[in-house]
């Protein structure tokens, strides 16, 4: 099912079509799949997150629409040396970590290196980046007696972080049996504070749309990494592309997939390793021109496609049941009814 993006903006999505489709007749795809309730998450700052549902009513509303059950944040390294945890640290020290788990809240903690010279990725094999990882789990288990579940998306993007990217061959093969190595010690660094924390590396999602057997390219990078899938919780991706399905996308010189078919695609990859998988930041490529970080006509017509009962049964049944939105000001004042959008898919994720 799609939709132009000129019928899109002449309204073809209106509330009145995403509530109809808040509950679709089921297909048998779905009556014999798992249809287990995704857990879902929100944004890159709890603290700006929920300060800002007290002085902004757009995101009070979009907060109740989306109606997430963890806050995402991120330990990123600038300097590949060391993780930025300077706010963890304010947080930890004005008591905030506490508070957030006692609203109820669970946390999904995201690790990243810059990338924005190659190759990198050095924080990330380093004993700093366990220390780090250390220091923040302590915070995480002295503000949170109960065991709110808690969700760690390790270097995430790091199949982009060598040359040639993307890419399992001698050149690249050091690197990440190295990161492979470190990232289990990673767990057990995270197990031993949180003993019921869900821990995984977090892939580009644009690893499962192209393929080349030969070069260990792609989907085909994906295999070597399989003893330490096996080891870990589970499986996380992220889905960022910048276009509408079938949109032209002039970088690749052809119609873009799209974040849904993505989305699905990496469920058919993944789950051929493990059986529990998460999108770990969806967020339609941050564009300058759009003020709150993308775009969020991307946002409903990725939603309105995933609302789809054969797409919904599909990815639930390879195990999909966690999915975090990272820049929720595009849900902000409904434009292009996202925000509705969002309200109806997460109503059907938990249906």
């Amino acid at each position: 099912m799609k939709f132009s993006r000129r019928q899109y903006l002449q309204g073809a999505l209106t509330t009145g079509i995403l509530a109809s489709l808040g509950h679709p007749q089921r297909t048998q795809a779905q009556t014999s799949s798992k249809a287990t309730a995704w857990q879902l998450g929100l944004g890159e700052d709890p603290a700006k997150l929920l300060q800002e549902i007290n002085t902004d009513p757009s995101v009070k509303a979009l907060l109740k629409a989306w109606n997430p059950q963890f806050l995402s944040a991120w330990i990123n390294s600038f300097d590949h040396q060391r993780g930025d945890l300077s706010f963890w640290r304010t947080w930890h020290q004005e008591n905030r970590l506490r508070q957030w788990f006692e609203q109820g809240y669970g946390l999904q903690i995201i690790t990243w290196e810059d990338d924005i010279e190659l190759p990198t990725g050095e924080y990330h094999l380093s004993k700093q980046y366990l220390q780090d990882l250390e220091e923040v789990a302590t915070y995480i288990r002295e503000a949170n007696p109960l065991q709110t579940p808690t969700y760690w998306t390790l270097a995430t993007e790091f199949s982009y972080w060598r040359v040639p990217a993307d890419t399992y061959n001698s050149q690249t093969q050091s690197y990440y049996q190295a990161l492979m190595a470190n990232v289990l010690k990673a767990r057990k660094v995270i197990r031993k504070q949180l003993p019921n924390a869900w821990v995984a590396l977090s892939w580009g999602g644009w690893i499962a749309t192209f393929d080349d057997p030969l070069q260990q390219w792609g989907r085909s990078m994906v295999k070597p990494f399989a003893d330490t899938i096996s080891k870990m919780d589970g499986i996380a991706f992220q889905a960022m592309r910048p276009y509408l399905t079938g949109e032209f996308n002039p970088q690749l010189n052809r119609p873009d997939v799209g974040n849904p078919n993505q989305i699905l695609q990496c469920c058919r990859l993944f789950s051929q390793y493990h059986d529990s998988l998460m999108v770990s930041h969806y967020q339609p490529t941050i564009k300058a021109k759009h003020p709150h970080g993308g775009r969020a006509d991307i946002v409903t017509h990725d939603f309105l496609l995933m609302m789809q009962p054969d797409w919904l049964a599909s990815v639930r049944a390879l195990g999909l049941d966690k999915f975090s939105i990272m820049q929720y000001g595009l849900l902000k004042g409904n434009v292009h009814f996202a925000q509705t959008a969002a309200q109806t898919l997460q109503q059907l994720t938990r249906s």
